[in-house]
Formats: structure tokens, sequence, C-alpha cells
């Protein structure tokens, strides 16, 4: 293309501009225009492709197009901290794939008030090291927002395993509630908005560190405080199960998370001589029922679901077929539960006279006729009857404990202990017993292991000679 002189150029302004030309020829490519300069347009001949001088054309007349994201145009995010209910949150933006926008998110850092709360500079470094820790002023955070790939955030992912996942698909009501708690209250307030990769081994870590240093409230719809308490090691373990029911084995598989040591068993258990004045002191079925669950060590859930065809009276054995939750009846908790337990004459007599001519319908029942309820039980029942005698508070799970115990200081052989409890393993029977709590049992024990040492009046005789 030939530079074409404008109106009144100067025969030095010329000059200039073939020596130019000339140089830009030599080299083979075209040159630049200057100020004062202008291209000559050729006309564009009618066979050549209309939609490209459009273009041309549009991007002549100032329509840019937009840039891409990029790091450099804007500056790294401190985050905000603010007052979200009781707990401190930062507040900070994210790439989402396919907008333009950036999205904003909220997470929790800890309390703001209450015994572990964090003062403001305090929330501020945390809020910081969380938003370091997810690598929202990344480059790499920008590229997987800028990928075609949709990000998958971990709400969606909960999402998807309550349609598809065994543990929701297949999972008992019960487990199922537990989940969707521990969901709700804990888990979705914390990784609910954030993408599934940001759920990684060091932001789980400082989740649990945060459970375990958090305490909590619970409180009447009119907001009035009923309790505050602490979660137990077993809840943070639960909790954190969840999680990684949700993120899949493959993701946590290589984690190695300090969940810190076991805490101290606090399990309540029921003495024989207890177990005799609760026996005693119960009226009408309960006196039945606590017999029952101190004799076998049943779950209230399938005491609750026994029919009457599930005793055989005359050959002392219960058959564990059912359970009751909710007012609900479903299979046992585990494959394990489903059992024939074994029991003593005197209990089956008790069982017996209590059934009378009964041929069917359940074994307990409430006044309706429907199942009875573990919780009303335990609140109506037990708990008035323990204070009444001066027995120390205790579950109705006490009673499987202190059949365990009894089923120990019996020397009862380890495979029965494990079908009349239910259990799976015996390493799990260990944890009921409480051999280690009975000292009446512990000192015959100890007698009975004894050296059979024959002590006389100046001493025990061990046949030596004394040392010089």
């Amino acid at each position: 293309m030939s530079i074409q002189p404008t109106v009144g150029s100067s025969p030095a302004l010329l000059d200039s501009q073939a020596a130019a030309e000339n140089a830009y020829q030599d080299s083979g490519s075209s040159p630049p225009l200057e100020s004062g300069l202008t291209s000559a347009v050729e006309p564009v001949a009618p066979s050549q492709d209309r939609g490209a001088v459009d273009t041309l054309a549009r991007v002549a007349s100032g329509q840019r197009r937009k840039g891409r994201k990029s790091m450099s145009r804007r500056s790294g995010q401190k985050g905000q901290v603010v007052k979200k209910g009781g707990m401190w949150h930062v507040r900070f933006y994210v790439d989402v794939a396919g907008q333009e926008k950036r999205q904003r998110r909220s997470v929790p850092i800890g309390l703001w008030k209450g015994k572990n709360k964090l003062t403001k500079p305090e929330a501020e470094r945390k809020g910081a090291e969380i938003i370091a820790s997810l690598g929202v002023n990344t480059t790499e955070h920008l590229e997987r927002a800028m990928n075609l790939s949709p990000v998958v955030t971990f709400r969606q992912r909960v999402e998807w395993c309550r349609r598809y996942h065994k543990a929701w698909t297949d999972g008992k009501p019960s487990s199922i509630l537990s989940m969707e708690n521990q969901l709700t209250k804990h888990i979705l307030p914390r990784f609910g908005s954030l993408p599934l990769d940001a759920v990684d081994e060091t932001a789980v870590q400082e989740f649990v560190a945060d459970l375990k240093r958090a305490t909590f409230e619970r409180r009447t719809k009119n907001g009035d405080l009923v309790k505050s308490y602490k979660l137990s090691r077993k809840t943070i373990l639960n909790i954190v199960g969840v999680v990684k029911l949700v993120l899949g084995k493959k993701v946590w598989v290589p984690w190695e998370l300090d969940l810190g040591k076991p805490d101290d068993p606090k399990q309540r258990y029921f003495t024989e001589e207890q177990l005799k004045q609760i026996i005693d002191g119960a009226e009408g079925q309960y006196r039945v029922l606590f017999a029952l669950l101190a004799g076998t060590g049943m779950r209230i859930g399938e005491a609750a679901g026994l029919h009457v065809a599930d005793l055989d009276l005359h050959n002392c054995v219960i058959y564990v077929r059912r359970a009751v939750w909710n007012g609900r009846e479903q299979s046992p908790k585990t494959k394990n539960a489903i059992r024939e337990i074994d029991i003593d004459p005197n209990l089956a007599l008790l069982l017996k006279q209590y059934v009378g001519n009964k041929e069917t319908g359940r074994v307990f029942a409430a006044r309706n006729g429907s199942p009875i309820s573990g919780l009303n039980v335990l609140k109506r029942v037990l708990h008035p009857l323990l204070k009444r005698l001066g027995i120390p508070k205790a579950g109705l799970h006490a009673f499987r404990h202190a059949r365990v115990t009894m089923l120990r200081k019996r020397g009862t052989p380890d495979d029965l202990q494990k079908q009349w409890i239910g259990h799976s393993s015996l390493r799990t029977t260990d944890r009921y017993s409480h051999t280690h709590e009975e000292l009446e049992y512990r000192r015959l024990a100890a007698s009975k292991a004894g050296l059979n040492l024959d002590v006389g009046p100046n001493g025990p005789n061990l046949g030596g000679a004394s040392a010089n």
C-alpha cells in the first residue's frame, strides 16, 4: 500500500514520506499511520464478503468489545467483617462461571459474644486467613471461574446427595433426620456457598477447631435461654462424617484430621441393686418394660416394636424383628439387631402373666393403641421414678449398659453377649461394660485370682532362709 500525499503537503514532508515508504518496503512490512496522514481505502468489489466489511465498520465506529477479566485490573480483597446473629461473618466476592459480575459470599468466622468470643481485630485476621485459604485473590480462582464448565457449590452437592446418595435414599428416618439437623445447623452455614473443591482438609480442620471452641445455646420460641452447651467429640465426629459423605471418599481418604483425644466415657448405668429398686417402684406395663430392658439389654425402640407373636415364652426366647422410631415401625438399627434373645425363666413368667391370653397386637402400647414413645417413657415415667428413689438421673440406655455389665460379671460367653446385645463386634460391647466400677465384683475376682498363701500368726512361711 502506497502513502498518498494530503492536500497542501510540503516538499520536505513528501520526501520524508517517500523515504519511510521505501524503508518499510525493504523490510517487507507496512508503514504505520502518523498524525496528519490518512490511508487510502480502496473500494470493495461487490463479490467480497459484506459481513467482514460491516464488522470492520462497527469496530471503526467506536463500538469496542468488553475486555476479559484480569487480576491486574483488581486489587486484592481483605473482606468485610460484620456481625450476623451471634457470629462474626466475613463478606467477600467470588468469581462465578458464566457471570460477568462477581457474587458476594458470607462465611461465619466465630462468636462475637459469649465465653469464646472473638474481638473484631481477631475476627478480621481470621477472615483474611479464610479469604487467603479460598484463593479468591489468585489467578487460579479467576481461571476456574472463566472455565466453561460450571462451578459446583457444596450446597448443590448436598441437593444431589438428597436425591441420589444411598445414605439418604436407603437410610433410616432417624439417621436422615440427624444428618439434616447437622447440615442445617452447622455444615451449610459454613460451607454451603463455597465451591466444592474449596472444602478441603484445611477448611474442615478449621471447622473442627471452631466447633470444639464454640458454646451453643438452646432457646424457647420466646427467646428464653434453656441451656448452654458445648459439642461432644462424638457429635463433632458425626458432623464431619456428614461432610465426608457429601464430598465422597476419593476426596477425604488422604486427609489426616486431628479431632483430639476421645472423651472419657460418661454413660450412666444402673447397678443390680438400682435395677431392683426401679422394677419394684414402677407400676403397670412400665414395671414389665423396665424388667424386660434390664433382663435383655434391648433398645427402647426394639421393645416398643415387640408384638405378642415375637414372644416364645415356652422356650424363653424373644425375637427382635422390628423397631419403632417417631411412632412408626421400621427395621431394627442394624442387621445384627435382628436377633434372638434368650431370657431367664423368671422374666418369661413375668411376661406370661402380663400378656395373659392375648395372642396378637403390641406387647406395650399407649392409651390410643399406638406404640409407646421412648421420650415419653423417659420424661414422664423413668425420670420422676429415679428422683423419687434417689437414684442419679440416667437415660433408658442405662438399662442396656447395665445388662452388658451383668453378662460380663457372670462370665457369659463372648458369642452370646454379642448375639443377645445385637452388636457386630465385641469391641463395641466392651464400651458398654462397667465392671471396673463394681467394687464388690473386683474384690471377688481378686480373691479368686489370689496366690493361696499360707499366712500364719508370724507372717507368711516363704520356705526360704533369711538373708544375711
